[in-house]
């Protein structure tokens, strides 16, 4: 157990968004008493071509190994493509395999929010999602390395359809480039070698991700606690009292 007795939440951002986006949701677990992180990723942002997961899971590392050094217990959460590098951070820093090393702290579990659990390992982002970039996108050729992808005025309504017109566009409006690297290179620890408990959280109204999509990826791994939001693909800013509500009971009723 960690010192404080409650884990620490360790938000992973999804494609686009700057973690200011998650605040809503955030700061709703932090008034329950948590401590909540959500560190920039390195695949995010205008100048950030040739970025891959690897990159972003050794930054999460960064900013977890110190707290698990001092005992701390950490709860990640992935949105969105966040759900990648989230799970691959995890591979052999579970709190039971830091146990068996005489180790303190670890991480508790893992959550997914409308997130990608890519099945298989050497799969990507783009493979998973069906092999071709969606109309709210705007990507080179797929496999075109070294590129940033960003996203139109589509994305409007595959993010934020649950919103208010002037809401989404505030929101739309914050939105930055992002590597394309990151969707097409493949990862070696995917869902399905996870060694700590994980659940799934299916956004319902999700135009980005949709339901069916996600359904799939949650059914074809075994072992996923299911939870389900009736929210777009953004319920940290849609319903960030129920995306609070729904993330507690996965944390504090395993």
């Amino acid at each position: 157990m960690s010192p404080s007795n409650k884990p620490i939440i360790l938000m992973i951002h999804g494609g686009w968004h700057y973690p200011k986006c998650y605040d809503p949701f955030l700061d709703r677990l932090r008034a329950r008493g948590y401590t909540v992180l959500c560190p920039v990723l390195p695949t995010l942002g205008p100048n950030t071509h040739g970025k891959t997961p690897a990159d972003d899971v050794a930054h999460i590392r960064e900013v977890v190994l110190p707290l698990f050094d001092a005992g701390e217990e950490v709860v990640i959460i992935g949105h969105s493509y966040g759900g990648i590098p989230a799970c691959a951070s995890t591979e052999g820093l579970g709190v039971d395999e830091r146990a068996k090393e005489g180790k303190r702290g670890g991480f508790r579990s893992i959550i997914y929010l409308a997130a990608f659990a890519i099945p298989q390992r050497g799969m990507d982002l783009l493979t998973t999602f069906g092999g071709s970039w969606g109309v709210w996108q705007n990507a080179t050729k797929p496999y075109t390395r070294n590129q940033l992808i960003s996203v139109n005025e589509n994305a409007k309504h595959a993010f934020f359809n649950d919103m208010t017109q002037e809401e989404a566009q505030k929101w739309f409006d914050t939105l930055v480039p992002h590597s394309q690297d990151a969707f097409e290179t493949g990862v070696n620890f995917v869902a399905a070698d996870l060694t700590i408990p994980k659940a799934y959280v299916i956004c319902e109204l999700d135009q980005a991700i949709p339901k069916e999509v996600q359904e799939r990826l949650a059914a074809s791994i075994p072992g996923f606690r299911v939870e389900r939001l009736n929210a777009g693909h953004s319920p940290f800013l849609s319903q960030p009292e129920e995306c609070a509500q729904c993330t507690l009971r996965i944390i504090e009723n395993p």
